[in-house]
């Protein structure tokens, strides 16, 4: 019995000196995964430097839902001012909306993302849409597409419906990299101080020699990183926005020469008795350009000088073509007749800006003026088959200017008028029942020769057309008429 319990008792304490190490090594293994992952969640991702700029009739609410957002989640994003971001836009001379502005700005401030929020309005219905541009290249990292109707109360939630898709973008902006920092120059060697020689007594102090005072010692001075300075003259520096911008000009105009045609023809001439009138090359009744004109006009924009408000795009219009040396044949064409061909108009302008950087702008235009052709008397006579009109209209017209480019830009407008005097041909003598109206348009394209001058090519047509409403015992009877003048200008336009 005793062999035995001091046999069972050998096995036991063997087992146990077996098992002893890997009960050590277990919590061993265990302790060093717990400190990795302790590791690991103890180091947070650094917050990412988002602004936010905003543009267009509810700048403010886009801008707020936006920094709201941001500012939810502050171990992501920290929010810097969109003043911050105007003023290094203003001083480097970028547009910070776009590509290349926007990664100057990021790179300035160190930023690794801008948030564009454009809230114009397309058509006749607000929108509201949102870019994520990378702060390392200003490439759009997200663009979802734009709601809408957006108002003020509409413009949070078209926010957050696009929140999942802009947070990923958010997610790959990178901030742009950091410059390279100078590696540091060793320190020059401190020379050793000279050993002291012990006191002699003052009996044997010998005239102490006059040694010349050592060289300080100079330290190393880490070159300066070099900044790049906005040039001091702004008319100098190069500008990456187009001609149009939020503010309004003080005054634009044109002038030049321009190519003008005429073609009035009868319709419903019962008797034949009515004569067609025509002015340049005659090409299947439709008269092209060809009698010369001056042509100018001018804005002016009154309170642009003093505010950049809305009242800053209220201008004051007027324009005036006036012809040179024509002349018009009787039936005959025996005898030349001096004629004027005369247009002029003055009225309001409103220009509502629109787009990116607000480069873009609808007009609104109301004119009165008068558009005159006399063929006038030679010895007393004229032709008695010719009316003279002297068109007095009233007009509202509607007109589009957009940049194409940095060197491009495009306008146009039409118009309806409406006659309220049409000279000889709405008298006793020719019609005196009829019933007129006018439509107008013109297409201008210009290029840029510098920030204030450029070169304009218009093309234009006024189109009067009537009802003559005859009545038995009518001088003359027919249906109606349409008198049409067709344009085409070459002018130097400005811009201050």
């Amino acid at each position: 019995m005793t062999r035995t319990r001091y046999a069972s008792a050998a096995a036991l304490l063997g087992a146990a000196l077996l098992l002893a190490p890997a009960v050590d090594a277990a919590p061993k293994k265990a302790s060093a995964r717990t400190a990795q992952s302790s590791k690991k969640k103890a180091q947070p991702a650094e917050a990412r430097r988002v602004a936010v700029l905003a543009s267009g009739p509810h700048a403010d609410a886009a801008r707020d839902a936006l920094e709201a957002e941001l500012q939810r989640r502050p171990a992501r994003y920290e929010v810097v001012p969109e003043s911050a971001v105007r003023a290094a836009a203003s001083r480097l001379g970028r547009d910070p909306t776009q590509p290349a502005g926007a990664a100057a700005v990021a790179s300035e401030l160190g930023l690794s993302a801008v948030l564009v929020a454009d809230t114009s309005t397309v058509g006749k219905k607000p929108q509201v849409r949102v870019t994520v541009r990378n702060g390392r290249d200003g490439k759009a990292l997200a663009s979802p597409a734009a709601a809408k109707p957006a108002t003020p109360k509409l413009v949070p939630v078209a926010v957050k419906r696009q929140w999942t898709a802009l947070e990923r973008g958010l997610q790959k902006s990178r901030a742009p990299e950091a410059a390279p920092v100078a590696p540091a120059q060793p320190a020059a060697p401190v020379e050793p101080e000279p050993a002291v020689t012990p006191a002699a007594p003052i009996a044997q102090t010998p005239t102490p020699a006059k040694t010349p005072d050592p060289e300080p010692i100079r330290k190393p001075v880490a070159p300066k990183p070099r900044e790049d300075r906005a040039p001091e003259n702004t008319e100098d520096a190069p500008s990456t926005e187009p001609a149009l911008a939020s503010s309004a000009p003080i005054v634009e105009g044109a002038l030049g020469l321009k190519l003008l045609g005429r073609s009035l023809r009868y319709k419903d001439d019962v008797f034949g008795v009515l004569r067609p009138y025509t002015l340049g090359p005659d090409v299947g009744g439709f008269a092209l350009p060809g009698a010369p004109q001056v042509a100018g006009d001018v804005t002016v924009y009154p309170l642009a000088a003093f505010q950049k408000g809305a009242l800053a795009r209220l201008g004051i219009t007027g324009s005036l073509d006036q012809s040179f040396g024509l002349k018009s044949t009787g039936s005959t064409a025996a005898v030349s007749y001096p004629t004027t061909a005369r247009e002029w108009q003055a009225g309001l302008r409103y220009v509502i800006p629109f787009g990116a950087a607000q480069q873009h702008g609808f007009e609104l235009t109301g004119t009165y003026g008068m558009n005159t052709f006399r063929i006038d008397a030679v010895d007393g006579e004229r032709p008695l088959d010719l009316p003279n009109v002297e068109y007095k209209t009233a007009g509202l017209g509607l007109g589009v200017r957009a940049a194409l480019s940095e060197k491009f830009d495009f306008n146009f407008r039409l118009g309806y008028q409406h006659p309220l005097d049409s000279g000889e041909l709405s008298s006793d003598a020719w019609f005196p029942r009829m019933s007129a109206g006018a439509v107008t348009g013109s297409a201008t394209l210009a290029y840029r020769l510098n920030r204030i001058l450029d070169v304009r090519l218009r093309a234009d047509l006024r189109r009067y057309f009537f009802k003559f409403n005859p009545e038995p015992g009518d001088p003359y009877v027919a249906g109606g008429a349409v008198d049409q003048y067709p344009g085409l200008s070459l002018q130097v336009g400005f811009r201050y």
